[in-house]
């Protein structure tokens, strides 16, 4: 339980701080959607230290849409106001993964597997509004994302548990992967699609420094280049969303206080790296370093904690679209948690 506490201080303008010359817009949509699936997954053992994991998934998404927005706030002339729109999508999704473990401390893997991502409906005729603007990519109806993986990996532990390291290399081929986009003039929030391709890779380790002290470190690296679009001139850029480098760090401290209680102190940093933000490669946002910091004190039942996200109150976007879409991220921020365990 807790009471978060926010404070905000609202940035606008300062050359023109009382704008007059805002858009007047309207949308409205009604929506029926169902969603089912079913799966199965079976396992084989061919020795004790190797087996097969097979796995099968599939989902059918069936939408529909009608549009609400009075004629005269729709995007296009073509768009008519009653609209009904309906698509379903659907996919099969397989996934195999084989594991050999010649150790209890050691274990290798290997697997493919397929995944799905539904479609949807943008707004009524935004798509011809993005076209004539040069925003290839985004029509009325974004399709359904398919992308296909490969990964290898293994997880180890060391010293009687007390060292661990874990690595992961993956290869995916994405097909109609979603792009944001923001259309000022219609004051409309789209999805596009385009293709991509991805490959990186992850190290994990962790340590048990002592008995009242966790170290932990992760590393990440991505790289990913568009291969197919509409807009051929994209083609090889980084994919929106696209972080190349990542870094997390931290360690706790964990330590008997007396009379059944324990004292808790937790740091974790966080290196997020350069993101792109848009298939242009127009924008993109610097890297940026974040902590978060955890304390309190734990007994058998019942803990509370005082904690700290963004402590340096860092400044930067969460989000940015072309088409001036921003979003802020969070500032810092803090509170207190009280946990009881029944």
């Amino acid at each position: 339980a807790g009471i978060p506490a926010v404070y905000e201080t609202p940035r606008v303008d300062p050359a023109n701080p009382y704008a007059t010359n805002t858009n007047i817009t309207f949308l409205s949509d009604s929506q029926n959607n169902n969603a089912w699936a079913v799966f199965g997954d079976g396992t084989y053992e061919f020795t004790k230290q190797l087996e097969l994991d097979a796995a099968i998934r599939y989902d059918e998404d069936q939408r529909q849409n009608t549009t609400r927005t009075p004629t005269q706030f729709l995007p296009d002339s073509t768009a008519k106001t009653g609209e009904v729109r309906k698509h379903t999508f659907d996919a099969a999704q397989p996934k195999g993964t084989l594991r050999y473990k010649p150790t209890d401390n050691l274990t290798l893997y290997g697997g493919w597997s397929r995944g799905f991502r539904s479609g949807g409906f943008n707004q009524t005729g935004v798509g011809a509004v993005a076209q004539a603007s040069g925003n290839l990519g985004v029509h009325d109806l974004f399709n359904a994302e398919i992308a296909e993986t490969w990964e290898v990996g293994l997880k180890s532990q060391f010293l009687d548990r007390r060292l661990g390291a874990n690595l992961a290399l993956y290869y995916t081929d994405s097909h109609d992967g979603y792009f944001f986009y923001f259309d000022a003039t219609t004051s409309t929030q789209n999805l596009g699609n385009l293709d991509a391709r991805y490959k990186g890779g992850e190290l994990e380790l962790t340590a048990r420094a002592t008995d009242w002290l966790d170290l932990y470190t992760n590393f990440g690296y991505t790289d990913g280049k568009v291969t197919h679009m509409e807009d051929p001139t994209v083609v090889g850029n980084k994919p929106p969303l696209l972080t190349k480098n990542t870094v997390n760090a931290g360690f706790q401290v964990h330590e008997p206080l007396g009379g059944g209680l324990n004292g808790v102190l937790r740091l974790d940093y966080q290196m997020i790296g350069r993101t792109w933000w848009d298939p242009k490669n127009l924008t993109s946002r610097d890297p940026i370093d974040l902590l978060g910091l955890r304390a309190g004190v734990e007994a058998d039942r019942w803990s509370v904690t005082a904690w700290s996200k963004n402590l340096t109150n860092k400044l930067y976007n969460a989000e940015f679209s072309p088409g001036g879409f921003l979003w802020r991220a969070m500032p810092r921020q803090y509170g207190v948690e009280f946990g009881y365990r029944f």
